[in-house]
């Protein structure tokens, strides 16, 4: 054997050294995931009530008294909506009753294999509201993608609804031609972070994923609040669920458009400043309401309601003062 085969051989022999140990890494790193997200999930204990929806347990927690009903929807793929809307709702306690609640394999909600397409999702929080017993006109606040499903429950149901607020949501225009590939990748490597633990090894070192501003939530969060929501965080980024909900972002998108105009519910955009592209896309939520209007905020992130919170209270205030 002469020396260039010998170096050869060391060569394969370091490289299925290095294959090896990361092999034993990352197999260490989820059987300390699993064994965590059991731990956590039986610590948790649901801080609201759970109400059995088309066949499937749904969470919901209310806050607050008053005549209108604010509800606040979070957008595709948050953990838990408790955590997600815990500032803003406690904020608003004082002059309204509130309500935030998770979709079907999130949060304190179960899975289900019942297709998301939108009229589903607005008729499970309809019956959801219903079952509840929380009382209309609501006041609809959508974040992100749930900008579909406000807009789609004020078409079905336009007598409960007083108002919409959208917080940093992209039009149906735009949904209806985003890219759900794009979302599946980004879900799928966000999925390989958490079974492998790497999301829960980086986010011990203070850096949450995927670096949408996570840690201002988690940051501004009071520390019984904190330990609910790190636990929610670990246990469902990338959750396989939040693939139902990708697969059918277009064609939700145009069943909005095609049921058309609010006519006189009024509507607020309130959004970050994230270039020419995005502007666009909020001024074309300025078409679907012949009272709408559309501010964007510097210095703020996609999660607004948690950058500009205090901008954001007294526009909701505003809606149930009209």
């Amino acid at each position: 054997m002469d020396g260039v085969e010998k170096s050869i051989n060391k060569r394969k022999l370091r490289i299925k050294k290095v294959i090896i140990f990361i092999i034993i890494i990352l197999l260490t790193g989820a059987v300390w995931q699993k064994i965590m997200v059991e731990k956590e999930t039986n610590i948790l204990l649901p801080q609201g009530e759970v109400f059995d929806i088309n066949n499937h347990n749904m969470y919901i927690h209310s806050t607050g008294s008053g005549r209108n009903t604010v509800v606040f929807v979070a957008g595709s793929g948050t953990p838990s909506s408790f955590t997600d809307f815990y500032g803003i709702q406690m904020k608003l306690q004082p002059y309204v009753r509130t309500v935030s609640f998770d979709n079907a394999g999130f949060g304190w909600s179960e899975k289900t294999d019942i297709p998301r397409t939108i009229d589903v999702l607005v008729n499970e929080l309809h019956e959801l509201l219903e079952k509840s017993g929380q009382s209309s006109p609501y006041i609809l606040v959508g974040h992100s993608l749930a900008s579909l499903e406000v807009i789609r429950f004020a078409q079905k149901y336009p007598a409960e609804v007083k108002g919409i607020v959208l917080l940093d949501g992209g039009s149906p225009e735009f949904y209806a031609n985003d890219s759900e590939m794009k979302s599946y990748m980004l879900n799928r490597f966000s999925a390989g972070l958490r079974v492998t633990g790497i999301a829960r090894t980086i986010g011990n070192l203070g850096i949450k994923l995927p670096l949408l501003g996570e840690n201002l939530r988690y940051n501004a969060l009071p520390y019984d609040i904190k330990k609910i929501d790190i636990a929610m965080y670990y246990k469902y980024l990338g959750n396989t669920s939040n693939l139902e909900y990708i697969k059918n972002i277009n064609e939700n998108a145009r069943e909005v458009m095609k049921n058309g105009h609010l006519y006189n519910i009024p509507l607020v955009a309130i959004s970050s400043d994230s270039g020419e592209d995005w502007e666009k896309t909020q001024q074309e939520l300025l078409k679907w309401s012949n009272y709408s209007s559309q501010e964007t905020l510097h210095n703020s992130s996609h999660y607004i309601h948690w950058t500009n919170t205090d901008y954001i209270v007294p526009k909701i205030k505003g809606l149930i003062d009209e």
